[in-house]
């Protein structure tokens, strides 16, 4: 395989060349290493690294003065362990709110990942700031939460190098993660893109079906911050929604250790194995 492996970096992705034309579109080249590596298979990523890369490529256009509070990525197809290509640009610019794009593809020139986000200009509205929904009062603080153990159901459901980079916290009906990996090798992560490195974990953290049985993979990750996490550890609280057609819904809320900071939205595709 054509992947980096776990005694040559402590990253997700190695960047290569890069190169911006006077529009300001930004190509980067990249290699997955097998710390992407997903549940489904030796050759394909698990959704949350390669949603964490479209975050890193977009915030290095992201004019100055503000922050991401929206981020959607797209999951047009199984994104291969290999070197991949990543194209952002601004596609709307403003003062106020920038709306931004980027696009991964493999080398055989396969879109696999597009990515929008909104920008906003910050100033301060602390006199504003409230500590989130009332659901909110439900996540378990991660003091409270417990070691994980060799039966812990999200580590024997989803086994896998992309799961073993994870710190993990179980509680009812919650789990607290973290990654030990950075995104990019050698660039110093954003709280966006740790974040965006373990969100995808949502579609399996309320476990209703089995992965046996089931296929229930996510098409999509939109997240959506009231608040930049201020901690490595992420809590995530999820609700699987399954409908009569083959279609679902994960809804999740997200918090780190001093409260909420936002939501995620994942669509889902259901099929019965066999």
């Amino acid at each position: 395989m054509s992947f980096i492996t776990s005694d040559d970096t402590d990253a997700y992705f190695l960047q290569g060349g890069s190169s911006t034309d006077d529009s300001g579109t930004v190509w980067t080249e990249y290699t997955a290493t097998e710390h992407t590596v997903s549940p489904w298979g030796p050759d394909l990523q698990h959704g949350a690294p390669p949603s964490a890369l479209i975050t890193h490529a977009i915030e290095r256009i992201a004019p100055e003065g503000g922050r991401l509070v929206r981020v959607t990525t797209e999951l047009f197809g199984a994104v291969p362990v290999a070197r991949l290509h990543a194209t952002a640009r601004v596609v709307r610019p403003g003062r106020r709110i920038c709306y931004l794009e980027a696009v991964i593809t493999d080398d055989a020139g396969r879109e696999v990942v597009r990515g929008s986000a909104w920008w906003v200009r910050t100033h301060d509205t602390t006199e504003l700031e409230n500590p989130g929904v009332p659901s909110a009062a439900d996540l378990v603080p991660l003091s409270d939460a417990s070691e994980p153990g060799p039966d812990t159901p999200f580590l024997t459901a989803w086994p896998g190098p992309y799961t073993a980079s994870l710190d993990l916290r179980p509680a009812p009906g919650q789990l607290w993660v973290r990654s030990r990996m950075s995104v990019v090798a050698g660039v110093d992560d954003t709280p966006w893109s740790r974040l965006m490195s373990v969100a995808d974990v949502a579609n399996g953290t309320d476990r209703v079906l089995d992965p046996k049985e089931w296929l229930f993979m996510n098409t999509d990750l939109t997240v959506s911050l009231h608040r930049l996490p201020v901690s490595d550890w992420i809590g995530v609280r999820a609700e699987a929604n399954f409908g009569p057609d083959g279609a679902g819904l994960t809804i999740g809320r997200l918090c780190d250790e001093r409260g909420p900071i936002g939501s995620t939205n994942q669509s889902l595709l259901l099929q019965k194995f066999g």
